[in-house]
């Protein structure tokens, strides 16, 4: 799709006519309420706690943000049939009491612990889940848009140690240990530029959610986290469409109302270097090929080319087809691809190589959601997740061909009820099927070597939940029943999560989890997929690949006061069966096939303070994470993942619709294996202890800056400016030894230097 850009301009230009009619309407003196919420919020210091169905297509009339708060507040319940109760010091529940026309459930949420973690938005709960809302969202230093994943790197225990939003590192897991659904589809491909940025529209995302502990059973097949990626799900009643482009891509959105009980959202976006490069985008380049054979040049090389490029493409149906039925579908369709040639002399020949890759996840889904009563509820969902990575090697004068192929095909579905016994107890249970087939498959001059393995695993869940009257004591407890069907092994998980207030300012949360997972990704060579994404999805086996199993605890205590808030967190978590293919080795264990456990321990801390228009926040963890691999060390090693010491620091000023943020991001050296002297003198590997030597410590300084404004009654703007690495400081992230040209040369990889982006947004 080179040219893909074409068609989402023209996509975009229809969003722009569609909406002229909406540019004749005339002004009233009305304000929709979450404007006029935030408003209070801005002025007055309070914090509003919601349901978006409650406020969203409210206006109110003769709203006047110069009268007293309660004036305010008066007139709102006036106009509403909205109650505003205070449920701490500076934090306000709003409820609605209109009557129902049909019973239909109250459906649980979790309670908000803590309120602003570290932005506006961005809120623990009680069952130890963070949720970051982007309608109320703030601003992240050297983000200016609502990215899910890069957003998620500021809350405490989340890493990435090469910068990738690909690979989050969350509590010193592997990136293939995470489980992302979007819309219920799990998603095995996320990321644009090679997973430097999230290749889920950020525009169509209504909150994201992370569960690092505590994992309700329904979810499964993950010994890590579950990043949680949902679109709104309240049919919009007018129409509405907005279109943005910035350093690296362009993008269009439209939400339209097809009928009053059935609305389509579409969205699209690619990059924009088919139309002219950025700075930005030759960063981004640089920083995702580098020390691949992309852009590893030569002096015989007479003439190079590269084409790369990507795109998504999304949509999302919502039909009420009754006041207790409601019907979703999704489609995702992801994409990156890779065109690369180069003429060079060799022994005074001209030899011509070919190669190109693509990446994409296809995501299909369908949900079914049935009110029965004012108690019961059932919700059916269906998806299928395809996942393909293809690549060639095609040298002109040998005429010879490498092609390697790596694929995922999964199909789910999943039966849950939700049971409201009492005020106190409500029960969840459940049913999943669930099959993954994987496809591996590589051929060099017709000799064709291929792999094709499946995996059934039929599971069942229950979950209780508690919820004291007084809502100072909350517990769940649930159970997962797993078969894999390959190994024939049944496994039981129990999963729970405890919170308890124990005064106005101080609660306490206990939370632990036993889970197991069947996929993972291996890397058999470096170079594989020309050196730039060489990681393979395998299914588990009988022999060096058995099925992972984790087993997590953690304690807790969270503190807030005024405009003070702090968080303190301990846990321990343990993954038996993990194999060294899938841990990233770059020394003498890159080809080594071996079987042993992590041991994760850590502290996660933060502490926030909270002024009327500026709040800053200090964010700490520390970690100590080894391996167990008795063929290599009767004593535990180092991670490749650890990151024992990591601080971050924010600070961020928000002022009406203008947004203000700075960070200080640093954090102890990663690990990598030396080679004696004696070996760099003769070019031979001979490696020292694993990872017994740190690079550099990291250190980054962001900014970001917003403003929203009006172009028209009808039209908003927002733009934005940000810069990623304000000192160009040089970040290792990465180091390892090769040989080139019968030399030893030290590889060292660095993040992204200092890298500028702008936005510009129009909502219509």
């Amino acid at each position: 799709m080179p040219k893909n850009y074409k068609l989402l301009f023209l996509f975009c230009c229809f969003f722009t006519l569609f909406s002229a009619k909406t540019l004749a309407q005339k002004a009233t003196d009305s304000i929709a309420l979450p404007q006029a919420l935030q408003q209070l919020e801005e002025k007055f210091g309070y914090y509003f706690t919601y349901a978006d169905a409650d406020v969203n297509d409210i206006k109110i009339i003769g709203f006047d943000i110069s009268k007293p708060f309660n004036a305010s507040i008066n007139l709102i319940e006036r106009q509403t049939s909205l109650e505003f109760r205070f449920i701490g010091e500076r934090n306000i529940a709003i409820t609605s009491n209109r009557e129902q026309k049909t019973e239909i459930p109250v459906e649980k949420l979790n309670e908000i612990v803590i309120t602003n973690y570290l932005a506006r938005g961005i809120s623990k709960k009680d069952r130890g889940v963070f949720e970051i809302n982007y309608k109320n969202f703030g601003i992240l230093p050297g983000l200016i848009e609502p990215d899910a994943l890069q957003s998620l790197q500021a809350l405490p225990g989340v890493e990435s140690v090469n910068e990738k939003i690909s690979d989050l590192n969350i509590r010193g897991g592997s990136s293939d240990q995470n489980m992302l659904i979007w819309d219920g589809i799990r998603m095995y491909q996320y990321g644009h530029f090679l997973g430097l940025i999230s290749a889920i529209n950020p525009y169509l995302t209504k909150n994201t959610m992370l569960i690092k502990n505590g994992t309700n059973p329904t979810y499964g097949n993950s010994v890590s986290s579950v990043i949680l990626l949902n679109t709104e799900d309240e049919i919009n009643q007018g129409f509405s469409a907005e279109t943005g482009v910035n350093y690296l891509s362009i993008y269009g959105l439209a939400d339209v109302p097809v009928s009053k009980n059935f609305s389509v959202i579409t969205a699209a976006r690619t990059s924009i270097n088919s139309v002219f490069v950025t700075p930005t985008y030759n960063q981004y380049f640089d920083r995702a090929f580098q020390n691949t054979d992309i852009t590893n040049v030569n002096e015989d090389i007479i003439q190079r080319n590269e084409d790369f490029s990507f795109y998504d493409l999304s949509l999302r149906g919502l039909f009420q087809a009754s006041a207790k039925d409601k019907l979703r579908f999704n489609f995702m369709y992801l994409s990156n691809q890779l065109d690369f040639s180069e003429n060079q002399i060799l022994a005074d020949t001209l030899t011509s190589k070919r190669s190109n890759l693509e990446q994409n996840n296809l995501g299909l889904g369908l949900n079914y959601r049935r009110n029965w009563s004012d108690k019961f509820s059932t919700n059916a969902q269906v998806y299928y997740s395809n996942y393909k990575l293809n690549a060639q090697n095609f040298d002109e004068n040998t005429i010879t061909e490498l092609t390697q192929n790596n694929e995922v095909a999964e199909t789910s579905f999943k039966l849950q009820t939700n049971y409201q016994l009492n005020d106190k107890i409500q029960l969840e249970n459940g049913a999943e099927l669930l099959q993954t087939e994987i496809i591996n498959q590589q051929e060099n001059d017709n000799n064709l070597s291929e792999s094709e393995e499946k995996m059934f695993s039929p599971a069942f869940f229950s979950n209780i939940h508690f919820k004291s009257l007084d809502k100072r004591t909350y517990a769940n407890f649930g159970l997962r029943f797993n078969y894999f069907d390959v190994q024939e092994k049944f496994l039981v998980e129990p999963r729970f999560s405890f919170n308890q207030v124990l005064t106005d300012e101080i609660s306490f949360e206990f939370l632990g989890e036993t889970k197991s997972q069947y996929i993972s990704q291996y890397i058999d060579f470096q170079k594989d997929f020309l050196g730039v994404e060489n990681q393979r999805w395998v299914l588990s086996n009988n022999l060096d690949r058995p099925i992972q199993e984790s087993l997590q605890l953690s304690i807790g205590i969270n503190y807030k006061r005024k405009n003070w808030l702090a968080s303190l967190e301990a846990y321990t978590k343990k993954v038996n069966n993990v194999n060294t293919q899938s841990q990233g080795f770059q020394d003498q264990y890159e080809l080594v096939s071996l079987v042993g456990e992590t041991f994760i321990r850590g502290i996660d801390f933060i502490i926030n303070r909270r002024f009327k228009k500026f709040q800053t926040s200090i964010n700490y963890s520390l970690t100590n994470n080894d391996y167990q691999f008795d063929a290599i060390s009767e004593e535990p090693i180092p991670s490749n993942l650890e990151i024992v010491n990591s601080l971050s620091v924010i600070a961020s000023y928000d002022y009406n619709d203008l947004k203000l943020a700075t960070g200080l991001k640093w954090r102890s050296g990663r690990h990598y294996t030396p080679i004696s002297q004696e070996g760099l003198a003769n070019n031979q590997f001979d490696y020292l202890s694993p990872n017994s030597e740190d690079l550099n410590p990291y250190l980054r300084l962001d900014f970001s800056a917003s403003k929203a404004f009006e172009i028209h009654e009808n039209i908003k703007a927002y733009a934005g400016i940000s810069v990623w690495n304000l000192l160009n400081r040089k970040n290792t992230v990465n180091a390892y030894y090769e040989q080139i040209d019968n030399e030893i040369v030290f590889i060292e990889q660095e993040g992204l230097g200092i890298t500028p982006n702008l936005v510009f947004r129009l909502i219509f």
